[in-house]
């Protein structure tokens, strides 16, 4: 079925849209939020000031989408994983290092995404960290309560503080490797030794 005018031109807009969307992400992650002006993401695209209002009110009102944007794109290296999937604590420690892997694969491929959430998202929105790092803990609760339940992770796990400190671990890896221009040799360390020390602390004594 052929578009219609307005269809097309609603696409034409949405693909401005996020055409000003990527250029802004790219200059607040190089330049820093407070650094950046309209002028610079403009220039960037060659367009003009009237283009840039037309479908954003402001920089804050760009900022917060880019780092909304941001957030979910980094959320979907986590989409694949069913929390309820593993039955047994090395199907589990082979999950968990498959979501660690993707997360800096992640960082590998979309390095500015992680520099908004964890280098600028403070000046863009002051809560923006901590609703990322409660929804990707609330995540995490499931997966660990999927182990309790099936017997494979300790029963008396405090799973909403475990659950924040494997998140914790990320977070950092993730920030360390964006601050220092970490090489995957390095971060490959990260996930091996967080794996190696979260399983070390919560799986299941199978020997009591």
């Amino acid at each position: 079925m052929t578009a219609t005018a307005a269809e097309r031109r609603a696409a034409r807009a949405e693909a401005r849209r996020e055409e000003i969307l990527d250029a802004a992400q790219k200059i607040f992650a190089s330049k820093g939020y407070n650094e950046t002006g309209i002028a610079d993401i403009a220039a960037e695209l060659g367009i003009g000031h009237g283009t840039f209002y037309r479908y954003f009110e402001n920089k804050q009102d760009i900022a917060v989408q880019v780092l909304d944007r941001a957030i979910l794109d980094i959320a979907s290296a986590l989409s694949d994983e069913d929390p309820h999937a593993s039955n047994d604590v090395d199907e589990y420690r082979a999950q968990t290092t498959r979501i660690m892997l993707r997360m800096f694969e992640k960082l590998e491929s979309h390095p500015e995404a992680f520099a908004l959430l964890h280098v600028q998202s403070v000046a863009i929105d002051t809560t923006a960290t901590q609703r990322s790092f409660e929804a990707y803990s609330a995540y995490t609760e499931v997966f660990l309560r999927n182990g309790i339940e099936k017997g494979f992770l300790r029963q008396d796990m405090d799973v909403e503080i475990t659950a924040q400190a494997l998140v914790g671990l990320i977070f950092e890896g993730t920030r360390r490797a964006i601050a220092e221009d970490t090489p995957r040799e390095l971060w490959m360390r990260w996930i091996n030794a967080g794996v190696a020390l979260m399983f070390e602390g919560v799986s299941a004594n199978q020997n009591g």
